[in-house]
C-alpha cells in the first residue's frame, strides 16, 4: 500500500514512491506494473493517469467503494 500522510501531501512524494514502484519493477525485469485504485482518490488516480497507467478491469467494490485495477508496462 502507498500512502503519504495528510500533513506530507503536496510535496511530490506520492509520486516519488510511485515512480520508485515503477524503478523496482524495472530493476526485476517485470513487464508490467498494476495497482488497485478507486475514483474516491481525487488527487492519485489523476497521477497514476498522467504517469501511464491506464484502467485494466473493474475490481470488486470494497464496503460500496469501487475499484478498478490499473496498469502500465514497465522499461
Amino acid at each position: 500500500m502507498l500512502v503519504v500522510a495528510p500533513e506530507a501531501q503536496g510535496r511530490g512524494l506520492g509520486r516519488q514512491l510511485t515512480q520508485a514502484c515503477i524503478d523496482r519493477a524495472s530493476r526485476d525485469r517485470s513487464p508490467i506494473i498494476a495497482l488497485h485504485t478507486s475514483p474516491i482518490m481525487a488527487v492519485a488516480l489523476p497521477m497514476y493517469l498522467r504517469m501511464g497507467f491506464i484502467k485494466h478491469s473493474d475490481a470488486p467494490d470494497i464496503h460500496g467503494v469501487p475499484y478498478s485495477i490499473y496498469t502500465r508496462a514497465v522499461g
